[in-house]
């Protein structure tokens, strides 16, 4: 048994042996070429038929036409029937931009996508009416962009109440024009009765703080608005309220106006001569201003006044006091009553930080105990009247902050308060028929108190400068 077992055994080993020789003469040795040639002739064929088959198909698809089923619904091919000119508009970008700090003219533009080159030609042809790269913050432009080609259509810019800059885009570059703004104007008056002070009573009224500033400075050389004022003081209004687009702007002027003070009657008239030089007059047609402002601060109190003997706070004497005190917050503006020069202006003793304007050869005025001086102040400085030379303070020998304010006529001190200064000019007797004809209208519209609108007009039609690179300034 075990003899036929190993003989089976030998017997599959000797097979195995042969066929590893043989596999391995088959897979060392070389690979005849006629092998490859009889691959070729069997894969070839195939090939080739199945790209003719692929070209077919293709050209079926290309040759074949669409053939729409009957009962499918034609879809109808709109078509743009809108006029090239209406195409070309519906394209235009309207943009309205408001400058933020860091902002320049030339970067906005950019942002934009407009051109360097249309920026450029906008910044030159713009320049004889308002140079562009001067625009705040704050401050808005609108302007159209084709955004076919980024080109800049128009531009638009309020440089200031009164005018408009207009930039278009001709053929040959850039144009530019300065175009009057229009406002609606309409008349209103107010009325009221001091019971605490002419601020709030004549806000309470109806009025704002400008208005009341104005007033103020149109009396300023009748009334002295920081001392006189008493209980029972009464005002009258007639001003401008200036509309746009039936938005409110702002108050306008203020065309006439009635001040009961003390039980005197003062009243002001706005007039325009044949020169187109405005301004106020009373009754007789003499002119409100005069060469001398009744204070030399808006609003305050008079804490001291002029007198020969005064019981000084500090010293504990009696001394005279030749001038007017007028309590006021540190820091508040004081103002030069009448054009002059500065003769003085530095420490003076008792007065502290001082201020001293020679007015002519007769009359001299003192501002003393000031906080600091106004930038630009120093001797031999001309001032106009009403121009801020300093602020109040309590510097030298003082107790609190005021003004200690003084008049020399010839080289005396006089009072301030009961000084009457001259009146500069009156209506010339060619105009005076003109002026009591304006001066009765305005006295109806001023007794109509019944807070309605009196009157509505709109200002002339716009007055347009055109202006290009080659131009000079336009007027103003």
């Amino acid at each position: 048994m075990d003899v036929w077992q190993n003989k089976g055994r030998k017997i599959r080993n000797e097979r195995k042996t042969l066929l590893k020789v043989k596999f391995g003469k088959l897979v060392r040795g070389p690979i005849p070429a006629v092998h490859f040639l009889k691959l070729g002739l069997v894969i070839v064929p195939f090939i080739v038929i199945g790209f003719l088959i692929r070209y077919l198909a293709v050209s079926n698809e290309i040759a074949v036409p669409y053939k729409a089923d009957s009962n499918e619904m034609a879809v109808p091919v709109i078509q743009d029937t809108t006029p090239p000119v209406e195409r070309q508009q519906a394209k235009i970008e309207a943009v309205a931009y408001t400058f933020k700090p860091g902002d320049t003219f030339y970067e906005v533009l950019l942002d934009f996508h407009c051109t360097p080159q249309d920026i450029f030609q906008v910044i030159e042809s713009s320049k004889p009416i308002y140079d562009v790269k001067k625009i705040t913050p704050g401050s808005t432009i609108t302007f159209t962009i084709d955004p076919a080609n980024h080109s800049l259509n128009r531009l638009e810019y309020s440089f200031d109440d009164h005018h408009v800059l207009v930039v278009s885009k001709t053929d040959g570059g850039y144009t530019s024009s300065q175009e009057e703004i229009l406002y609606d104007i309409t008349l209103r008056t107010i009325t009221g009765t001091i019971k605490n002070n002419l601020f709030d009573d004549a806000i309470n009224a109806g009025g704002n703080p400008q208005l009341i500033l104005n007033l103020a400075d149109i009396l300023a050389w009748d009334v002295d608005f920081s001392s006189s004022l008493r209980e029972h003081d009464s005002f009258k209004l007639l001003f401008e309220e200036i509309y746009k687009d039936g938005e409110f702007i702002k108050h306008g002027k203020i065309l006439a106006a009635e001040f009961v003070n003390r039980g005197h009657l003062y009243r002001a008239f706005r007039f325009e001569d044949d020169q187109g030089n405005a301004g106020y007059y009373d009754d007789s047609g003499r002119s409100l201003a005069r060469e001398f402002l009744k204070s030399p601060l808006r609003y305050s109190r008079i804490s001291s006044r002029f007198t020969k003997k005064r019981f000084h706070p500090i010293l504990k004497t009696y001394r005279p006091h030749l001038g007017v005190d007028y309590a006021a917050p540190t820091g508040t503006p004081v103002e030069a009553t009448s054009k002059g020069t500065i003769i003085y202006c530095g420490w003076k003793g008792d007065y502290g930080k001082c201020i001293k304007i020679r007015h002519n050869h007769l009359y001299t005025s003192f501002y003393g105990h000031l906080s600091r001086f106004a930038k630009g102040m120093k001797k031999g400085k001309r001032v106009k009247q009403g121009q801020v030379i300093g602020y109040v303070g309590t510097t030298g020998l003082s107790t609190g902050p005021h003004l200690d304010y003084r008049l020399q006529k010839r080289g005396n001190f006089i009072n301030p308060l009961t000084f009457k200064s001259a009146q500069q000019h009156a209506v010339t007797k060619e105009l005076k028929p003109s002026f009591e004809k304006h001066k009765r209208e305005l006295l109806i519209k001023l007794e109509q108190l019944d807070e309605e609108l009196l009157q509505a007009h709109t200002n002339p039609p716009a007055k347009v400068l055109t202006a290009n690179r080659s131009a000079g300034s336009s007027p103003h």
